[in-house]
């Protein structure tokens, strides 16, 4: 019986061994998708005629959403960067122009005044996120695309005379879109888990040579 009783803790372990097993197999699987989209967009308007803010660019930042054969979606986050420069003319000769410029995406954005007599001048923009932001799981999963706002640039003329005028210089916007998330656990193996008719095979086997083992121990004793 002491036999049969250590069998069956025997058992137990190696059900348990297996069970933990399988979960770090299935932790150890945990992955990661990542996408980066880049734009490069570009803006001009020679007759800025009234104080009203005008769009320098308005540009769509598209990602393509988690396909759910992949696995469980577990987090996503979002890091960007943007910078370009933005060339602005105006005004009478002799005559201040005043204005501002602004690029933003989500939470950042980058504010350029200016203030000049005739000709032209140069501003510069840059901006990131400073690290990852985490997203609602939200619409995130299906075979479309997901939209995750826009990359923008506006130009308004604060004080001074017109026409006035704008146009974009080398600008650009990187995004980067990550999904953290759990694949399906392999299939388990057939021979990695023992079958159900050998462990009885065994049970029965102890049963019926347990007494002959008895008999035989109390006769030689």
């Amino acid at each position: 019986m002491y036999a049969l009783l250590s069998l069956r803790k025997t058992v137990a372990r190696g059900a348990v061994a297996i069970a933990f097993a399988v979960c770090a197999c299935v932790a150890a699987r945990a992955d990661s998708l990542v996408q980066t989209v880049t734009l490069t967009p570009t803006g001009s308007n020679e007759n800025v005629t009234n104080g009203s803010v005008y769009t320098v660019f308005n540009d769509a930042v598209n990602f393509n959403q988690f396909n759910s054969t992949l696995g469980t979606l577990n987090s996503a986050t979002l890091s960007w960067s943007g910078a370009g420069s933005l060339t602005v003319g105006g005004g009478a000769s002799g005559v201040g122009y005043e204005g501002q410029a602004i690029m933003s995406y989500r939470t950042s954005s980058e504010t350029e005044t200016w203030n000049i007599i005739g000709g032209s001048a140069t501003v510069d923009f840059s901006i990131s996120s400073g690290g990852d932001e985490s997203l609602s799981l939200a619409g995130l999963t299906g075979s479309g695309s997901v939209n995750e706002g826009s990359f923008d640039e506006t130009f308004q003329n604060t004080g001074g005379t017109f026409p006035d005028t704008f146009a974009t210089l080398p600008t650009s916007g990187t995004f980067t879109l990550t999904y953290d998330y759990t694949p399906p656990p392999p299939p388990v193996e057939p021979s990695a888990v023992p079958e159900l008719s050998s462990f009885t095979y065994l049970f029965t086997t102890l049963l019926l040579v347990t007494p002959g083992l008895r008999r035989w121990a109390k006769k030689n004793s």
